[in-house]
């Protein structure tokens, strides 16, 4: 099973997704993907999901959305909350952005980077995970779930009920 796991090298912090593997009764750690430096934005506001987004009625919202849009809100929440400022379409602070459209998380340089949000990592890789997940059965819930969380996006229950509808076929 792969995790995320950061290293220090000089000083920076770098995130990569690894695997255990076992050999004569050892493990033995793979690095499978390079995620990027990781940036640690500190939070600065709590505002919750209804509230950002002026939502009334869940039903309502998720009928009309779907699944890019609710995950693009989502993000567009833990930005601000983080104090990330948005100028079309791209989220930024102190060198770091977040670009909705090409679902690209990067440095001012254009390298991958790994933001440190709640309790998991905001990647373009993990974003692309999310975007582009597909669920044949039900039990695959859980999994998508495990991709919010990975990816540090908070995700209210019903909202994620309503998401993962529309990823389930």
């Amino acid at each position: 099973m792969a995790f995320i796991r950061t290293k220090k090298i000089k000083g920076a912090e770098y995130a990569y997704i690894v695997e255990n593997k076992w050999k004569r009764k050892k493990t033995k750690q793979k690095s499978k993907k390079y995620l990027g430096r990781v940036y640690r934005p500190g939070r600065v506001n709590m505002m919750d999901f209804y509230e950002y987004h002026d939502i009334d009625d869940v039903k309502k919202y998720l009928d009309y959305k779907g699944k890019k849009d609710i995950i693009d809100d989502l993000l567009k929440l833990e930005m601000f909350n983080f104090g990330f400022k948005e100028e079309k379409g791209v989220w930024s602070k102190e060198g770091c952005f977040l670009d909705l459209k090409k679902k690209k998380v990067y440095n001012e340089k254009g390298n991958n980077i790994a933001l440190a949000l709640n309790d998991g990592f905001l990647t373009t890789y993990a974003l692309r995970k999310l975007i582009n997940f597909s669920a044949d059965v039900e039990e695959e819930g859980y999994d998508f779930a495990k991709m919010f969380i990975e990816a540090g996006i908070a995700v209210p229950k019903d909202v994620f009920v309503g998401v993962f509808s529309k990823v389930y076929k």
